[in-house]
């Protein structure tokens, strides 16, 4: 049994997750050119997915008809996995990023390790190693973006008066309690 080079595509995407795969080792594996991966990609069609590229990584992802399902599935594990803390460490990380564990601590004012650790876990926000310290810089990761249905950060909730950081937080976390309660409510 053959397998089109799409159905390759798709399948290696799919196996690959949200961490997708570089454009030259996906050429490479499929031998292929990267104007003809960029051909297949556009030509791939399902109705609730789509293959992307991100900078330099191709990913298989939702649609955009997707996104508020999967927020009301991120919302839902929330509930009973996220504490206030962790939904409080969230919106620090995606409005402050990058971020270290203790620039949290000091916005907080207590230590916030465990919550995120628990947004790691989940896959919201990635650790990355800084070379000029020995501290690891915190930022949200695609997935974040793809469950919350935005297409870059810019998207994020923003306060009217531009120099409250504090601000923009709070709406970032009031929205995201009024989607629980709404949701608790449809139940």
């Amino acid at each position: 049994m053959s397998v089109s080079k799409l159905g390759l595509l798709e399948g290696l995407l799919y196996s690959l997750g949200d961490e997708g795969i570089e454009r030259n080792q996906l050429c490479e594996l499929l031998e292929i050119t990267p104007s003809q991966l960029k051909d297949m990609a556009a030509e791939y069609e399902r109705e609730t997915l789509q293959i992307i590229f991100y900078g330099n990584k191709c990913i298989l992802t939702a649609k955009p008809i997707m996104h508020e399902y999967l927020e009301k599935l991120m919302i839902e594990n929330m509930n009973t996995k996220l504490s206030q803390a962790a939904l409080e460490t969230l919106s620090i990380i995606a409005y402050n990023q990058p971020v270290t564990r203790s620039d949290i601590e000091v916005i907080r004012g207590v230590n916030s390790d465990a919550s995120v650790k628990t947004l790691i876990a989940k896959g919201v926000v990635e650790s990355k190693h800084n070379d000029q310290s020995r501290s690891q810089l915190l930022y949200t990761t695609d997935y974040f973006l793809n469950v919350f249905g935005l297409t870059s950060l810019d998207d994020l909730p923003k306060s009217t008066n531009e120099e409250n950081e504090q601000e923009e937080m709070d709406l970032f976390f009031s929205s995201m309690n009024e989607k629980q309660n709404n949701e608790e409510q449809e139940i």
